[in-house]
C-alpha cells in the first residue's frame, strides 16, 4: 500500500494535470505528501531542501527564468512569455518533487537510486494502463479529452485524438519524449538484481504499458526505447545468452497472450481501430516500408521543414521570442527545439541552457566513476543516455530547460542516487570505526 502511495505522488508531480480547486497535480502531490509526513513523523522535513545537489538545481531554475525575463526585456518582448511561465512551472515541479523525496525513499535510503526508478517504471505503467483502458472503451477516452484545457477540449477534429486518451499535463511530442526516458529507467533496472515488484511477470506486464502507452502519445518515445536497449545489450552483452535461456518461457508466453487477447479476447470493432488508427500511426515507419519501399516517418520529414537559415544578429543575440506560432515577423513556425532556443535567445541563451541542464548530471556522473564498480559503471552509462537523449529530443521540440517532466524526473535520479552514495558510505564509515 505505502508503495503504491509513492508512484501516485510521483505520477501527480510527473504528468502535472489539471486538478479543480488545486491547480494542478503536484500540489495535491505536496498536500497528500504533507498529510503524510504529519501523521507518520509529527513534522514536515525540509532536510532535501538542504541538500547541494537540490539547492543548486532549485536556485539555477530561478536563474533560468531571470535570464528568460531579461533576455525578453531587453528585446522589449513580452516579459511573461509562454516560456517564462514554463520555467516557474518547472520550477514549482522540481520544489514538489524535492518536498516528496524524503518518502518516496523512507525506509529504502540503501536503494534510494532503484526505488525512485522502480515508482518511475509504475507510474508510466500506471499512464499506459489508462491509456488503454480509454482506448478501449470510447466513454472514458471522451472524458479525458473532455478535462484537458479548453483549447483541446472543444476542439472540433482531433487528428489522432488516441493522442490525448492519458490523465497528463504534457501531451503529443512532449508526452511521448518522457516515454522514452521510462524506457531508459527500464532497461537500467533490468540489469540490477530482480527486485520483488520488477522480476517475473511483472517485469514484461510494466514493460507492455510503458510500450503501449508510448505507442499512443507518439514516436519519439522509441528513441529512448532504442537507447536504452543500446545500454542493455552493451552491458549485459556476455549474458545475453543467458537472459534467453531464463527468460524464453516469460518471451514465449508473453508474445502468446499477446495474440490471444488480440484475435480472441478483442472484438472485431477494436481489432479494427488498432489496425486502421493505432498501428498505422504509432509503426508509420513499417507501413512506408511496406507500402512504398522506404524507411520513413512523416513526422521526421516534417521536422527537416522547421529548420533554417537565421541571421547573424539572431545567433549573436536573439529576438526574445520563440519562432512557435510564427508570431515573428522575420521568421516562420518552427516545431524545433534549436531553432526556438536560437530565435529566442541565441547562441548565448543554448549555451545557458546546456550549462542548465549539465547541472542534473555532473554530479552523479563524478561520484560513479570515482566509485568506479561494476554497478557505477552501468549507472554512468545511463547517466550519460539520458543526459544525451534529451538533446536529441530538442532537435525535435523544446526539450532542454523546458520539459519540465523530464527534468523533474531527473533531479528525483540525481537526488536519489546521491542520497543512496551518502548513506552506504556512512554506514561502512560506522563499520570501519
Amino acid at each position: 500500500m505505502k508503495f503504491l502511495f509513492k508512484v501516485i505522488l510521483l505520477f501527480l508531480i510527473v504528468f502535472n494535470f489539471r486538478v479543480p480547486t488545486f491547480y494542478n497535480s503536484a500540489f495535491v502531490s505536496m498536500i497528500l505528501c504533507a498529510i503524510y509526513y504529519l501523521i507518520n513523523r509529527g513534522s514536515i522535513p525540509f532536510t532535501s531542501f538542504y541538500q547541494r545537489y537540490n539547492i543548486v538545481i532549485l536556485i539555477s531554475t530561478v536563474a533560468l527564468a531571470f535570464i528568460v525575463l531579461m533576455i525578453a526585456y531587453l528585446h522589449q518582448q513580452e516579459i511573461m512569455s509562454a516560456r517564462e511561465k514554463r520555467t516557474w512551472v518547472e520550477l514549482m515541479m522540481l520544489a514538489a518533487t524535492v518536498f516528496v523525496l524524503p518518502m518516496l525513499v523512507e525506509g529504502k535510503e540503501s536503494r534510494a537510486f532503484e526505488e525512485v526508478a522502480l515508482l518511475i517504471c509504475y507510474a508510466f505503467a500506471i499512464q499506459g494502463i489508462i491509456g488503454l483502458a480509454a482506448f478501449l472503451y470510447p466513454p472514458l477516452g471522451d472524458f479525458l479529452i473532455r478535462i484537458k484545457p479548453e483549447s483541446i477540449a472543444t476542439a472540433d477534429v482531433l487528428a489522432n485524438r488516441f493522442r490525448f486518451f492519458n490523465l497528463s499535463g504534457v501531451l503529443l511530442v512532449e508526452l511521448t519524449a518522457v516515454f522514452g526516458i521510462a524506457f531508459i529507467v527500464f532497461f537500467w533496472f533490468d540489469l540490477k538484481n530482480n527486485h520483488p515488484y520488477m522480476s517475473g511477470w511483472k517485469k514484461y506486464i510494466i514493460f507492455f504499458f510503458i510500450f503501449f502507452g508510448t505507442m499512443l502519445s507518439g514516436r519519439t518515445g522509441f528513441i529512448g526505447f532504442l537507447m536504452g536497449l543500446g545500454g542493455w545489450i552493451i552491458f549485459s552483452f556476455n549474458r545475453i545468452y543467458l537472459f534467453f535461456r531464463r527468460n524464453i518461457t516469460y518471451l514465449i508466453g508473453a508474445t502468446a497472450l499477446v495474440f490471444f487477447i488480440y484475435f480472441i479476447v478483442l472484438s472485431g470493432r477494436q481489432r479494427q481501430t488498432f489496425s486502421d488508427q493505432l498501428f498505422p500511426f504509432a509503426f508509420e515507419w513499417y507501413y512506408n516500408y511496406r507500402d512504398y519501399g522506404k524507411l520513413e516517418v512523416g513526422s521526421m520529414e516534417a521536422t527537416e521543414d522547421h529548420y533554417y537559415y537565421l541571421r547573424d544578429e539572431t545567433l549573436l543575440h536573439g529576438h526574445g521570442v520563440d519562432a512557435f506560432g510564427g508570431n515573428f515577423y522575420l521568421y516562420s513556425h518552427s516545431d524545433a527545439g534549436y531553432i526556438n532556443v536560437l530565435v529566442f535567445g541565441g547562441i548565448p541563451f543554448l549555451i545557458c541552457l546546456i550549462i542548465y541542464q549539465c547541472l542534473y548530471f555532473y554530479r552523479p556522473i563524478a561520484i560513479a566513476l570515482k566509485n568506479n564498480s561494476h554497478d557505477d559503471q552501468i549507472n554512468t552509462g545511463f547517466f550519460i543516455l539520458l543526459f544525451l537523449y534529451i538533446f536529441i529530443v530538442e532537435i525535435k521540440a523544446p526539450a532542454v530547460g523546458y520539459l519540465h517532466a523530464a527534468e523533474v524526473m531527473y533531479l528525483a535520479l540525481g537526488s536519489s542516487y546521491i542520497i543512496q552514495h551518502y548513506y552506504i558510505q556512512k554506514e561502512q564509515d560506522e563499520l570501519t570505526g
